[in-house]
């Protein structure tokens, strides 16, 4: 089986077009860096006030509730999520995370160039999800691209050799969002020095979340710093790549070439962001629609946070890929099995 695995990494690492793709990114990367933007930025003196102090969450559901005319068991949990929230405002408050200096009045700024959906780290993961799709379905269809499906399968080693199609695609998807994230990274941070911020929180009073209630303090369930939240985000980020990867193995199995298997993983997304859209807010199944991976994804300023009117529980990102990546497991081993067991006639 080691043999096996190196001949299917072999396979997929020999391939022109994926580092290709692979440059273009890093390239599309540094070409959409804020390079020109080069302002004094103060990481020294502290945030005046501790926007904590007397922050009342439950403020914060009525306006939702208000705004989105939420009725029932939507309302309810909505005021429950924020009283739970209470909490953790009332934690940074003692702690005096408001007074962090972070990048001064550019926080906001930095802070979005860094982790909104579109910045940095949200286009690193979009890249690295691409890439576990691309890498996924060019391997496990391999054989039905070139043709030679009923030679391989007609044998007990090709009847299997899917197993080691899966290792290779896993270890390649989080081998290529790593080399992603590292190169662009540590560019990133070379033009613009973290190192002043590293232990600063990313609760600073200089920080805050736009929203339809205008600006109000930036509130994370757990106390990070900017390293942390950085770590925090990356981690998640691999876990919704490799449930991107179990995604497009299901699909691998069903469809017949890997460009209709990528159109169908296409269409699958899309219909998870049309049902988020077209779904009322008063029914729970609009929240858990929030919470499939691409809208993770999407949703990505709002990782760590109290995740805004979007979702009706606390540590939605991490339930969510939890979620998602267990019940794609799940599939994925019924379809492989399924897939062993299939008649190639």
């Amino acid at each position: 089986m080691i043999r096996l695995l190196g001949h299917e990494l072999k396979k997929i690492l020999s391939g022109v077009v994926l580092w290709v793709f692979v440059i273009l990114c890093i390239a599309f990367n540094i070409w959409t860096m804020p390079i020109g933007f080069n302002p004094e930025l103060d990481t020294t003196t502290p945030f005046p006030v501790n926007v904590f102090e007397n922050h009342n969450t439950s403020e914060i559901a009525e306006t939702y509730i208000s705004m989105f005319n939420l009725t029932g068991r939507v309302a309810e949990r909505m005021r429950v999520k924020y009283d739970t929230l209470q909490s953790a405002v009332n934690e940074r408050a003692v702690a005096g995370e408001s007074y962090s200096p972070y990048w001064g009045e550019y926080t906001y700024f930095m802070h979005l160039r860094l982790f909104d959906s579109f910045g940095i780290m949200g286009k690193l993961l979009f890249q690295g999800i691409l890439l576990a799709i691309l890498v996924t379905l060019l391997c496990v269809d391999y054989e039905k691209t070139n043709n030679t499906e009923y030679i391989v399968y007609a044998t007990k080693t090709g009847r299997h050799i899917l197993q080691c199609k899966i290792v290779a695609s896993l270890i390649v998807s989080i081998g290529l969002y790593v080399l992603l994230s590292v190169i662009t990274l540590a560019i990133y941070f070379t033009i613009f020095d973290f190192s002043s911020v590293w232990s600063s929180s990313v609760s600073s009073g200089f920080n805050f979340i736009n929203d339809i209630m205008s600006s109000r303090p930036f509130i994370t369930w757990h106390s990070f710093t900017v390293a942390s939240y950085l770590l925090a985000s990356f981690g998640l980020g691999l876990a919704l790549v490799v449930s991107f990867m179990l995604m497009s193995v299901i699909v691998a199995t069903l469809s017949k070439n890997a460009y209709i298997g990528f159109l169908t993983v296409l269409l699958i997304n899309g219909i998870c962001i049309f049902l988020s859209v077209i779904i009322s807010r008063n029914h729970i199944a609009h929240y858990i629609a929030n919470h499939t991976p691409i809208m993770l994804w999407l949703n990505a300023d709002r990782w760590f946070t109290d995740g805004q009117w979007v979702t009706l529980w606390r540590n939605f990102e991490l339930w969510g890929a939890g979620i998602s990546l267990a019940i794609l497991l799940v599939l994925c081993i019924l379809f492989v099995k399924k897939f062993e067991k299939r008649s190639i006639v």
